[in-house]
């Protein structure tokens, strides 16, 4: 619960006390206005409940849209901030996902091409490998809602 709504629960509670206390002091009150703020309170804590169990869930929903498809890793930046040198190309194919294109060098020397048109433009980039092990990367350019 938020700040905000436990003082105004609270005060709506303390009322709601200081008037049973004076009205059992003898004091004439209205019965019919404390039933209706009792009401107002339990309606106050349903609405509150369910705002968080609803922000629960939108939280456990947006955890869910930034999982990446492990095929389509390349068209987001994070992905490819995720590579490190000394990674091997299954490591890398977990992340990116499988090459556009592979090209065989000689001698234990490949590269790894990665490219593609998405909704913001064109991206390409790709890894040197040696011995099956990352040797430096070259990070597509995104644009900046990437």
């Amino acid at each position: 619960m938020t700040k905000l709504t436990q003082v105004i629960i609270n005060g709506v509670l303390f009322f709601a006390v200081q008037t049973r206390a004076l009205a059992a002091s003898e004091v004439e009150f209205d019965t019919d206005k404390i039933n209706r703020l009792e009401r107002v309170i339990e309606n106050l804590q349903e609405r509150v409940g369910r705002l968080e169990k609803s922000q629960k869930s939108s939280n456990v929903t947006s955890t869910e849209e930034e999982k990446i498809d492990p095929k389509s890793g390349w068209k987001y930046r994070r992905s490819w901030l995720q590579l490190k040198t000394d990674m091997t190309t299954s490591q890398v194919e977990s992340i990116l996902g499988y090459p556009t294109r592979i090209d065989n060098m000689g001698s234990g020397y490949k590269k790894l091409f990665y490219w593609g048109e998405l909704p913001t433009g064109a991206i390409s980039g790709y890894l040197e490998m040696y011995s099956d092990k990352v040797e430096k990367i070259y990070i597509p350019v995104f644009n900046e809602h990437d």
